[in-house]
């Protein structure tokens, strides 16, 4: 919480604040994060089918958008906005992110899914007319591409 409020204090522009991925860990940070940053119009996340209830309950408090995250899946991020909703959070302060943890599913059919779910929305279905985060460069870093050394493949620069 610390650092975010040093952070907000050194710039004017919202910040994305990303959580760890660990459901308690991430409620218990959240709770004390979200209020410190109350009215910064922050982008907090994210929010999944398992732990959907804290996180949108202290984006709409303290005046926040969320990130929903779910697998490259339609129906599953459907589910997740469907959810956020239930519990009263607004769809405008929403943004859809299909997590793609292994480009392994293929960079075609991660960019058709996204794709169809653009076009879902531009064709009126309001659970999908969000707008889409990429995380791509973090999960970029786990191939090994990234990590082998120059040494090994010094074809590949």
């Amino acid at each position: 919480a610390e650092i975010v409020e040093d952070v907000l204090d050194a710039t004017s522009l919202p910040l994305i604040i990303w959580g760890s991925g660990e459901d308690e860990k991430d409620n218990e940070v959240f709770t004390r994060v979200s209020p410190v940053a109350a009215g910064e119009n922050c982008l907090l996340g994210t929010i999944t089918e398992d732990n959907y209830r804290t996180l949108s309950a202290l984006s709409q408090a303290d005046g926040h958008k969320i990130v929903a995250e779910s697998p490259v899946d339609i129906n599953i991020a459907k589910q997740v906005n469907t959810l956020a909703l239930d519990v009263g959070f607004d769809l405008e302060n929403l943004v859809i992110f299909p997590d793609s943890p292994a480009l392994g599913y293929g960079i075609e059919y991660v960019y058709s899914i996204m794709e169809r779910t653009r076009l879902a929305g531009l064709k009126g279905d309001r659970l999908m007319a969000q707008p889409i985060l990429a995380n791509i460069g973090g999960e970029v870093w786990g191939t090994k591409e990234a990590k082998i050394s120059e040494a090994e493949m010094p074809g590949w620069g």
